[in-house]
């Protein structure tokens, strides 16, 4: 299965500025679901997303936790959180910027809304697989990015 990751529009079925109710069902419509979960809403495949409410009971932005099973997190063909993080910094800085934070774990695409975040850095070992691929991209509508004074 393939999550598009549409910046700065959406998740899959889930839409930026889509009231939190009408999210919470679209989330329930993809694949593997747990019921249970609530949110966070969480996947047979390990992977979660997270709605980030915004005023308005709206949701104003959405992060995808890297699934562990046959699931794809893709933007434009590349698989943000199955892919190396090296090649995807790689591959996304080839049609737009890239600021690297955090020494390396943490990567915002200002011009897409996305990010990318990893709790360290081993872009040598892909065994370790918390440092050698992105942990999770979020993305958001225009203005999240520019803080309390745009």
């Amino acid at each position: 299965m393939i999550i598009d990751v549409v910046p700065p529009e959406g998740v899959g079925p889930v839409r930026i500025g889509m009231t939190m109710d009408e999210a919470e069902r679209a989330l329930a419509e993809i694949d593997g679901h747990d019921p249970q979960s609530g949110l966070p809403a969480v996947y047979d495949s390990g992977m979660s997303i997270e709605l980030e409410p915004a005023p308005g009971g709206t949701v104003g932005a959405i992060e995808v936790s890297r699934p562990y099973g046959p699931v794809r997190v893709e933007y434009r063909g590349i698989d943000l959180l199955g892919t190396p993080a090296a090649r995807v910094v790689e591959q996304l800085s080839e049609f737009t910027e890239l600021e690297e934070d955090e020494g390396g774990r943490s990567y915002v695409a200002p011009a897409l809304l996305l990010s990318l975040w990893r709790p360290f850095v081993d872009d040598e070992n892909p065994d370790e697989e918390q440092g050698h691929y992105f942990q999770s991209v979020l993305v958001a509508p225009p203005g999240y990015y520019d803080g309390p004074n745009g």
